[in-house]
């Protein structure tokens, strides 16, 4: 996700993720330093603003065990960057039977509850990671207000939050992970994570 377009920073530096290894082969770094223009996939992967500087590309794998890991899961699907690399997390995790659903949100700290909950549970439910039932909804909500509670800072001032929800279900546990920014003053934006787990 390019926050920088949501805050109007452009002071800020983001980093490029990119495919797998077996899907292209890596050009030459760039000196460090160097604005560029990063290589588009189809025009879903995310690429850096103009007179960005990519400071590194790097691969990650991520490793699953049978029935744990969901919380692991949902981060890497949060912090997916571009519809390209979202939709392979989602398709690995459906390879392996577990469902996935990520969506976004954004907005004032006061205003955004409603809309979180709207969000998080019309993905849920519209992409089958549970059902309307108590013990399903329940673990949903409970996930995510765990995962809420480390994501946005409390206090007395006025927050802009714009951020990535991920659900990740496997046949027990389901994970509800938030990446994204908030802010205080669009000048002073920075990244936050927050994750929540429940036993359905």
């Amino acid at each position: 996700m390019n926050w920088n377009e949501i805050f109007k920073n452009p002071a800020s530096e983001l980093v490029e993720e990119e495919r797998p290894a077996e899907e292209k082969t890596l050009p030459a770094p760039p000196a460090a330093g160097t604005a560029v223009s990063a290589p588009e996939e189809s025009g879903e992967v995310a690429s850096p603003g103009e007179g960005e500087t990519i400071l590194s590309v790097t691969p990650v794998q991520m490793r699953l065990t049978a029935t744990g890991d969901v919380a692991k899961a949902a981060l890497y699907l949060a912090m997916s960057d571009g519809i390209a690399e979202e939709r392979r997390i989602k398709d690995a995790l459906q390879e392996i039977g577990w469902r996935s659903v990520a969506t976004e949100v954004g907005g004032i700290s006061g205003e955004l509850s409603a809309k979180v909950s709207r969000a998080l549970v019309g993905a849920a439910l519209n992409s089958g990671v549970v059902r309307k039932n108590t013990s399903e909804m329940h673990a949903l909500l409970h996930a995510a207000q765990e995962a809420f509670r480390s994501f946005i800072p409390f206090g007395l001032l006025e927050t802009s939050i714009g951020a990535k929800i991920a659900i990740v279900r496997n046949t027990q546990w389901i994970a509800v992970a938030v990446a994204g920014d908030t802010a205080f003053h669009a000048v002073a934006h920075h990244e936050r994570m927050g994750v929540g787990v429940m036993h359905v």
